[in-house]
Order: C-alpha cells, then sequence, then structure tokens
C-alpha cells in the first residue's frame, strides 16, 4: 500500500526525478496519446507504408491494399505500352530508312564501227559482211588490221548440263597460227550477263585447253584505240 508515510505532515515523500528546460518535469508533461488525442505533434513512431497516400512516392509495396495497388498497375502497364508503341512507331514510320542511290549506269562508249555495208576478208579469202552489227565489225576491223588469221564461226562446242542435257555454244570468231591450229576464241557480247558467264563458266570446265576472251563495247574501244594491243 502506497502512501505518505506518517509523520510527513500529509506530503508524500520527495521523488528523484529528471527535470527539463524551466523546471519542466516528465510527470508535468501530458502523456503521448493525450498529445495526439489533443490535435498536437504527430507520433514519432514510423508510419507504414500503406498510411502514404497515394500520389506521394512511388507504388504501394506488394502487401498495402488492392485498391491503392490497382492504379499503380494498369499505370505503370499504360505506361509501358505507350512506350512500346512509341518504340513501334518510330521503327515502323519515325525512323525512316535511308534512300538507296540508283546506281550510276555505265558509260557506253562511242564506237567508230565501219559502214554496214563494208566487205571483210577472213583467212580463207571468204568475204563477209556484218549489216545487223556494229560490234562485229568493229571485232572484224581489229582482227584485220592486226593482221590476224580469222574466220567467223567455223564449228560449235557441244556443251553438257548438270542434268545430262547437250547444248551447243559458238564463239564468233576464231583466230588461228601459222601452223592452221586455233589460238584464241573470241565471243563479242554488247554486255556482260549471268547467261553468258554460265555458258563461258561450263565451256571452260569441258573444254580447258581452248583460251577464250569476251569482248565487250568496252574491250573493243580499247583495242581500237593507239593503245591497244592484242596478247595472242
Amino acid at each position: 500500500m502506497t502512501g505518505p508515510r506518517k509523520g510527513s505532515r500529509g506530503r508524500g515523500p520527495k521523488k528523484n526525478t529528471a527535470q527539463g528546460r524551466g523546471g519542466v518535469t516528465r510527470d508535468a508533461s501530458r502523456p503521448v496519446r493525450d498529445r495526439s488525442s489533443a490535435g498536437g505533434s504527430e507520433d514519432r513512431a514510423p508510419r507504414k507504408v500503406t498510411d502514404r497516400p497515394q500520389g506521394q512516392g512511388g507504388p504501394a509495396r506488394p502487401g498495402g491494399e488492392g485498391g491503392a495497388r490497382t492504379p499503380s498497375r494498369s499505370g505503370g502497364g499504360s505506361g509501358q505500352g505507350s512506350r512500346g508503341a512509341g518504340r513501334g512507331g518510330l521503327a515502323r514510320g519515325g525512323a525512316r530508312p535511308a534512300s538507296k542511290k540508283p546506281l550510276p549506269e555505265l558509260k557506253r562508249v562511242q564506237l567508230d564501227a565501219p559502214a554496214p555495208d563494208t566487205v571483210f576478208v577472213d583467212r580463207d579469202g571468204e568475204k563477209l559482211t556484218f549489216p545487223d552489227s556494229n560490234l562485229k565489225r568493229v571485232a572484224a576491223q581489229i582482227l584485220s588490221a592486226k593482221r590476224k588469221a580469222w574466220r567467223y564461226r567455223p564449228f560449235s562446242f557441244p556443251l553438257f548440263t548438270d542434268k545430262g542435257n547437250e547444248q551447243t555454244f559458238h564463239f564468233d570468231f576464231y583466230v588461228y597460227d601459222a601452223e592452221d591450229s586455233v589460238i584464241r576464241l573470241i565471243l563479242v557480247v554488247p554486255f556482260e550477263s549471268r547467261e553468258v558467264w554460265d555458258r563461258v563458266g561450263r565451256f571452260k570446265r569441258q573444254y580447258p585447253m581452248y583460251p577464250y576472251e569476251l569482248w565487250t563495247p568496252e574491250k573493243l574501244h580499247h583495242l581500237g584505240g593507239p593503245r591497244g594491243r592484242l596478247d595472242f
């Protein structure tokens, strides 16, 4: 039983209490619950994350109320979707591919071809004309000017395809040496193509003993110039 001791004249024993500034003691201060209920300063204990109002800080952590998590989840999904749509839009329409520059056209040389009714004489003394081909007239003129013994399409080469089919392949000019041996086969073409190279490559594999040349307009222009020289 507590209370004032006898002989203390009605006053309780003097207590050793801590005093603050101005002589205020702990007993004189109001309890924390009273201060919070009376509208004083906020409780110093840390508040839970779920008590944080929406719109401040980041999205609610797992374990919070469903109502607080739903807007952040839907908002995050819409943001990701908009960002993804933005990236897709740039990839499809925003980032325009660099326009490809057109390939430069080959500079067509101007050949000084003989007249269509020009007559050329081959190694056998046969007279030939090439009224339908400027390139062949230029080729025959070069061979004649270089004093080469030539014939025009004297025979064909049989070629066999990968499937076993047989094809015939003609060169245009056949050049001979003094011993009547073929030393060069010449094919005159307006331009190089895959079909031409396929047949020439097949010919090279099946007849490696025959040297050949392709004479294009550029080649004819070079051979007909002052520095033109035949290597046979």
